[in-house]
């Protein structure tokens, strides 16, 4: 059994072909749109999930065992309300930094967002190293910064 709040996957095409071939073969039942609403069991032994539609409406779901997974969500929550410049529910930063619009702010990640932004965790790595950069001198004025590159030093303890 599958618990999505939409009916739409952001999967890859494959994968959700292949999940709704299974729901046709009657091998998994699709649960849609419903999400987690609370679950039910006793001394540490899960017996049922309920899941609820978006009018509330709720289903009881017997099961021994739940494997959530968390979709992406760009939801700043109390964030938003810090006066920070923002790009489509996105923290707008400087490329060059991650510097957002406040003085000693630093956004990374998924929840940056600057021209030419790619969301892969790839840029997320890249993100924080510059953003450390950029911090190292806010946490430790007049201290030098002495970075060595990876690529040139080789395997440590070689």
């Amino acid at each position: 059994m599958v618990v999505h709040r939409r009916p739409r996957f952001r999967a890859a095409p494959q994968s959700a072909a292949r999940l709704q071939q299974l729901a046709d073969d009657g091998r998994i039942e699709l649960v849609i749109p419903y999400q987690l609403h609370a679950l039910e069991g006793a001394a540490g032994q899960l017996s049922a999930v309920i899941v609820a539609d978006l009018a509330g409406g709720t289903r009881r779901l017997e099961a021994d065992c739940l494997l959530p997974f968390f979709g992406l969500a760009t939801d700043l929550g109390p964030v938003a309300a810090w006066g920070l410049a923002l790009d489509q529910n996105r923290i707008r930063v400087d490329p060059a930094s991650c510097a957002t619009s406040l003085p000693g702010i630093f956004a990374i990640g998924d929840i940056a967002s600057y021209p030419g932004k790619l969301k892969l965790i790839l840029s997320g790595f890249a993100e924080a190293a510059l953003a450390a950069h950029a911090i190292h001198p806010l946490v430790h004025p007049g201290e030098a910064l002495h970075f060595e590159y990876s690529t040139m030093k080789g395997v440590p303890g070689r």
